[in-house]
């Protein structure tokens, strides 16, 4: 049973003492200078006890730091570049602020105040967003692990993330960066742009995954660097998992650059000059932006060319979910989202295209046909 004792400490002052057993049947006590105060304390013990909320009080003492080491260790189904840009996060923007700081203690102001300094230190919306993300689902972890009762990530005002400008290349355009850039990346630029591989993607391509006589690449690979080492994983989600049908004159643009250019030991169909993978940050400061500085000009990235591949196709009318399908988008909302606003000039086209009810159509002979035929099928005609 919880009660409530008065206590006269050596110093002569008074304080009265909660005491209650917890759900696993040990004795708690709490000393407050009120007795009301202890009263409404063991009336929401009793409370969260019945709930099935109760945390121990000493729980939320265990310091941030020491949990989200424990906490992030069994995160399972992690690219290995995810974890490597998690613990990044976690050593250089969280764990400085937090640290030392009880679970229990930390507040929801604590957590604003957090996010008003990294803005202030110059961090990128985005940066500041996944390090919140991260820190919430530490906390959440920790609501689950009945250390405290609710996360202090609660009604919190983040910066807000400006839309990054996307850049749309025509294909005259494309045709110019290609015959630009190093002739050993020209077949990789137009690969890029008509079939809207991401860099991974590509840069990953071997000849165990591609399929002339079909015209089909299939994408199940993605290369990526992790603290100076190239990986090879995955792709992300199933939907990224994919084959994509490419333009009937790339086979024989692929086969020539073939012909010149060896596939690597591994079977890579793009490779580095000294051969193996390509190393992104290399070839963006080696090859691509002096070829996008001597042709279309900056700013341009070379996943602006995932871009303009979904331009190219919105602007022949292909289905939305045709094209979510070639990008491994796993909805078609995204492209919606993402690329409507290309959509306008179709909108016109379809609206000019449609014809005023008092003229003869395949529409109207259509409609007419199936009432004729359901008329018949009633007994009607």
């Amino acid at each position: 049973m919880a009660s409530i004792t008065k206590v006269i400490h050596k110093s002569g002052r008074t304080s009265w003492q909660a005491r209650w057993r917890d759900p696993a049947g040990a004795q708690r006590s709490k000393n407050f200078d009120r007795r009301v105060d202890a009263e409404r304390h063991l009336t929401t013990v009793e409370a969260r006890k019945l709930a099935g909320t109760y945390v121990d009080p000493r729980a939320g003492k265990l310091k941030l730091g020491d949990f989200s080491k424990q906490t992030t260790a069994g995160w399972l189904n992690r690219r290995a570049s995810t974890k490597a840009r998690d613990d990044s996060y976690l050593n250089s923007l969280i764990l400085p602020a937090f640290a030392n700081m009880s679970l229990g203690a930390v507040l929801p102001t604590d957590i604003q105040h957090w996010v008003a300094q990294l803005d202030a230190d110059g961090y990128a919306p985005a940066t500041i967003r996944k390090a919140y993300q991260l820190l919430g689902r530490i906390f959440s972890d920790a609501v689950q692990a009945g250390l405290i009762v609710r996360s202090p990530c609660r009604n919190i005002t983040l910066p807000r993330v400006e839309g990054s400008e996307m850049r749309f290349l025509s294909p005259n355009e494309i045709g110019d960066l290609a015959d630009t850039i190093d002739p050993r990346y020209r077949a990789m630029v137009l690969t890029a742009a008509y079939t809207g591989c991401r860099f991974g993607e590509i840069s990953a391509l071997d000849l165990e995954h591609y399929d002339p006589d079909r015209r089909l690449i299939r994408i199940e690979r993605s290369l990526s660097e992790v603290r100076g080492y190239l990986r090879i994983s995955e792709p992300k989600t199933p939907a990224a998992r994919r084959a994509i049908t490419i333009p009937t004159w790339l086979p024989q643009l692929l086969d020539e650059h073939l012909t010149t250019y060896q596939a690597g030991t591994d079977g890579l169909i793009f490779t580095a000059p000294e051969g193996g993978p390509i190393r992104r940050n290399t070839f963006r400061s080696r090859f691509w932006i002096p070829a996008v500085a001597d042709s279309v000009g900056p700013p341009m990235r070379f996943h602006d060319l995932r871009h303009s591949h979904v331009a190219l196709l919105i602007r022949q009318g292909t289905h939305p979910a045709v094209i979510a399908a070639r990008l491994g988008h796993t909805s078609v909302k995204t492209v919606l989202d993402v690329y409507g606003h290309l959509s306008e000039g179709l909108d016109r086209d379809a609206a000019d295209n449609l014809e005023p009810p008092w003229t003869d159509s395949d529409v109207h002979a259509l409609c007419t046909r199936h009432r004729e035929r359901r008329n018949t099928e009633r007994g009607l005609t």
